[in-house]
């Protein structure tokens, strides 16, 4: 794949049993049954009325029984790409591997030539989504903060300097509401040339967050209802809070969180069945000391992981969390620890996407040197999720047998061929400078490599009819919506 190396795990971890499983699906049937979902959508209301559900108009929650999500819910693929706007950027969500994504859509930065934090810009959307196109440990771009210098038009000019900047799939949290999301869409037809083309092969997709407890935002279903017509993959994430937004036992806050999640994938369905869906669930913990919303925490991580196993029980895709912890400075002691089990256990469990990478303070802060930090982490993940090869050539008898007792293998010629292919960590273990001179510290090694990508890489442009196309499309929506 073009500059893209996914994580394909030999290795396979389960939190839940079948059985764990089993009651956390029909514990969430329940809810979804006897006490509901808040729906603030007459058009969501009105579909759900035509299905038969169980509408209550003056308060807008929607009861749904278990035959009516059970049979929306084999309409949903389990299966289906999520396409670049190059050649070899595909995505084949079908359960093989495991495709990692930077983080989004904070509001702060710090500022890589000052490090003063600032208000995040478009600027910054721009500069990173280079960088990603640049990192094979991501396979699609989340506009990682927000283009503040624009408005209410800000989600839309993220899209914008996403496409302008990356050949890989794009997924956006901020177009939001209708009529943005019907720009949103004409510019993903943009780029995939035509509407046709984009359903078959979407070049962009959308991610929604639900509103603990048991609540939709009208904006983000609207804009799914749109997304789900026009053939754009899209998901929702719940995130529950144990103590504050959701019970305070993890069971309790993976069956509030499905019951969001579920019930909005079955709007999708009916508007829109066949449509290409995902789930998403991150767990979280409110500190009973000082209310503080905690990421890092062993929780959330399994929380994580049990969402994995639950999305494929009920028979979609699931985007699943990593990084994007607690802390304020990049590369930390505590980031390392806690970085270990959100970006592993995810892949382990056999998660289709995964986002977070890049950002810190519980994914608000950008500091751009941090996703060079989580680039090494990843290939450190990707490599021992993969496992071990003991194909002949890796097993290499005829080598030994060759060197034999008190030899040496440095002057093989399988050594030669095999040793360039074992990974190195160049932050943890860079080449010693051949003047004898010391190395800069860990961050400004880091830097160093963002600085050089941002110099060197250029991303493969868009045709000029197409940015033409974009800017036109910007222009009718500025008239419109601002």
């Amino acid at each position: 794949m073009r500059n893209i190396q996914p994580i394909r795990a030999k290795c396979r971890t389960e939190v839940l049993t079948v059985d764990q499983v089993r009651e956390i699906k029909a514990a969430t049937l329940y809810v979804l049954e006897h006490v509901g979902v808040h729906f603030p959508s007459r058009r969501a209301l009105s579909v759900f009325a035509a299905h038969g559900a169980g509408v209550d108009w003056d308060t807008g929650i929607v009861r749904l029984t278990p035959d009516l999500v059970v049979e929306a819910m084999s309409r949903a693929p389990r299966a289906y790409t999520l396409a670049g706007r190059s050649a070899g950027t595909g995505l084949l969500l079908d359960g093989t591997a495991t495709y990692f994504g930077t983080d989004g859509c904070g509001t702060r930065t710090l500022d890589f030539e000052t490090g003063q934090e600032r208000r995040s810009c478009k600027a910054d959307v721009a500069s990173m989504a280079r960088v990603a196109d640049y990192l094979s440990s991501v396979s699609f771009y989340w506009p990682m903060v927000s283009a503040q210098d624009h408005g209410l038009l800000a989600p839309l000019h993220e899209l914008d300097a996403s496409f302008n900047n990356t050949v890989k799939h794009v997924q956006t949290e901020t177009v939001m509401g209708g009529e943005p999301a019907g720009y949103a869409v004409r510019m993903a037809e943009v780029i995939a040339g035509d509407r046709e083309r984009m359903r078959a092969n979407p070049p962009m997709s959308v991610l929604i967050c639900t509103i603990a407890p048991l609540g939709q935002d009208p904006e983000g279903i609207e804009a799914g209802m749109v997304y789900a017509e026009a053939g754009i993959p899209v998901g929702f994430m719940a995130m529950p809070n144990m103590g504050a937004t959701a019970p305070a036992a993890p069971g309790g806050a993976l069956v509030v969180g499905s019951a969001e999640v579920i019930s909005a994938l079955v709007l999708m369905q009916l508007v829109a069945p066949g449509a290409p869906v995902f789930y998403s669930l991150l767990g979280s913990v409110m500190d009973p000391r000082t209310a503080e919303y905690i990421v890092s925490i062993p929780e959330k991580f399994l929380c994580n992981a049990a969402a994995v196993q639950i999305a494929h029980d009920w028979g979609v895709p699931i985007l699943a969390g990593a990084f994007g912890m607690d802390d304020d400075e990049p590369g930390t002691w505590r980031m390392g620890r806690d970085h270990v089990y959100t970006a592993l256990m995810g892949p382990l469990a056999g998660a289709d996407i995964v986002t977070g990478g890049g950002m810190l303070r519980a994914s608000t802060l950008l500091a751009p040197e941090q996703i060079i930090y989580d680039d090494e982490t990843y290939h450190i993940h990707r490599i021992l999720a993969e496992g071990l090869d003991t194909r002949t050539d890796a097993l290499a008898l005829d080598v030994i047998e060759s060197v034999g007792p008190r030899g040496h293998y440095l002057a093989q010629e399988h050594t030669r061929q095999h040793l360039r292919n074992i990974w190195i960590p160049e932050l943890s273990h860079p080449r010693p400078p051949l003047d004898g001179s010391q190395l800069p510290d860990l961050r400004l090694r880091a830097k160093a490599e963002l600085r050089r990508i941002l110099a060197e890489h250029e991303p493969e442009p868009l045709e000029a009819a197409q940015k033409i196309e974009l800017q036109a499309i910007m222009a009718a929506a500025a008239r419109e919506l601002e």
